[in-house]
């Protein structure tokens, strides 16, 4: 019986090994393949940081089974990329080459690649080799592309990697920061143009009291502030990182910077101050400006698709802005999608507090997809001062009366600005020839911030908005 059992299991076994073996009489391929790309555009990476996986897809043309004689790396063992071939890794022992690798009539394979870059001398590098494939006659390649970025990280086991002595950051190397990078002992960080800051998941920074920030770019040459996903379909979606949160009595001074994909661009406590000019804010899970009692000055800044509001000010505060486009063309959940909130209450502690509220808007655009670009919520509890002179507003509330109240004058209600672009990845609001912004500003207003955020004059027939053209 024993004996029996061991003949069927040998059976057994052989009938598995011969019934896999499906690639012994594969003649090498004699036409070309065809490939999925002729070329994969790896996105930017960090030196040092591997980059996620992509897909190429080989094809076998032939009516018959094949083996493809050599697939290959042009740098063999010493490319920044990695590939897997059906399965099987490329490494240091095998030089990222493969041999004779099966693939039936009218079949496809998969090769993962990756890119695992090394450190480099210079701000950029672009990675560029050939992942060559050798059939009978024929030699293919397909490109393999990806710009790594050079760059110094910032992170603490603890969570929070605290700056207490001034520091400047320039261009020379990207900044990346995981957990939360905060800035205190009265201690300035001073950011020069052309400068990337890159925040990982939920990270952040924190302005403490006494301390500032300065982000000082210059036009077309920004400071650019974003989630560290360099992906496309991660680069126009919010929540990517948390907020650039400033505490009481804490500055911040912003000139020419790009702020998006986060939960809030800025959130200010109680007198925390933001002077910002010529920047734009975009693509916030809830603000574009977070402010809960805190004073903002803003001249020529653009800002869209808040989920919550462009700017939230509760808690009272001073804002003033010049010149401003506040659109909001919100639609990935059931947000409010406001272009600025009005509040001089906040609920703290379980308890409702109140504060006096200065808010000015200047030659400005206020426009939503929804029905109200605007939200007013006037306590009785503390004065509510605001006013609007001479900018173009969307709203259809019945507790907004813009054509009685005497706080809003010169208004050029429910008429759409025509921007040019709105979208999450792509997002341009300047004004299109027939937008009823143009030439409608008060030349007042205008002279005060007398370049738009591209630079152009406004000098005469000044139109609304952070745009001129």
């Amino acid at each position: 019986m024993k004996k029996l059992s061991f003949l069927l299991f040998i059976s057994l076994l052989v009938l598995i090994i011969f019934s896999c073996r499906d690639d012994y009489n594969y003649d090498p391929a004699s036409k070309p393949l065809r490939f999925s790309k002729d070329t994969v555009m790896l996105d930017t990476v960090f030196s040092t940081v591997r980059s996620e996986t992509y897909v190429l897809k080989v094809y076998n043309q032939q009516n018959d089974d094949v083996v493809i004689p050599g697939i290959y790396l042009e740098k063999g063992s010493s490319s920044q990329f990695k590939i897997n071939v059906d399965g099987f890794e490329g490494n240091s022992s095998n030089a990222n080459n493969f041999q004779n690798i099966p693939l039936r009539s009218k079949d496809s394979l998969y090769i993962l690649i990756e890119i695992a870059p090394k450190s480099i001398s210079t701000s950029e590098a672009l990675a560029d080799e050939d992942l060559i494939f050798n059939t009978i006659g024929n030699t293919q390649k397909v490109k393999l592309l990806s710009l790594i970025e050079d760059a110094e990280f910032y992170f603490s086991k603890s969570g929070t990697k605290e700056i207490s002595h001034d520091l400047f950051w320039n261009s020379s190397k990207s900044k990346v920061i995981y957990g939360t990078l905060k800035l205190t002992n009265n201690a300035n960080l001073s950011v020069s143009e052309g400068t990337k800051i890159y925040l990982h998941k939920n990270a952040s920074i924190f302005i403490d009291s006494g301390s500032v920030l300065t982000l000082n770019g210059s036009l077309h040459k920004e400071v650019i502030i974003r989630g560290d996903r360099h992906e496309s379909r991660y680069d126009s979606l919010p929540g990517n990182w948390d907020q650039i949160r400033l505490a009481r009595n804490s500055l911040a001074k912003v000139n020419h910077a790009v702020i998006k994909g986060g939960n809030n661009a800025f959130y200010l406590e109680d007198n925390a101050q933001l002077i910002i000019s010529n920047s734009k804010i975009y693509n916030f899970l809830y603000g574009g400006i977070y402010s809960i009692g805190g004073n903002v000055e803003g001249k020529n800044i653009a800002l869209n698709n808040c989920g919550t509001s462009d700017l939230i000010a509760l808690y009272g505060g001073n804002y003033d802005f010049t010149h401003c486009t506040f659109a909001n063309y919100w639609n990935l959940n059931a947000g409010a999608g406001y272009a600025v909130y009005l509040s001089n209450s906040h609920q703290k502690s379980g308890k409702l507090q109140y504060k006096q509220l200065n808010a000015s808007f200047k030659n400005c655009i206020l426009w939503v997809n929804n029905y109200n670009s605007l939200y007013i919520d006037n306590n009785p509890n503390a004065p509510f001062f605001y006013s609007f002179d001479t900018n173009l507003i969307k709203n259809n509330s019945n507790s907004i009366h813009v054509d009685t109240d005497n706080n809003f004058i010169h208004t050029i209600l429910n008429k759409d600005p025509l921007f040019y672009k709105t979208g999450y990845s792509e997002c341009l609001l300047s004004l299109t020839e027939d937008s009823p912004a143009l030439g409608k500003g008060n030349l007042t207003y205008a002279l005060s911030v007398p370049l738009d955020i591209n630079g152009f004059p406004r000098t005469s027939a000044p139109a609304l908005g952070a745009y001129q053209e």
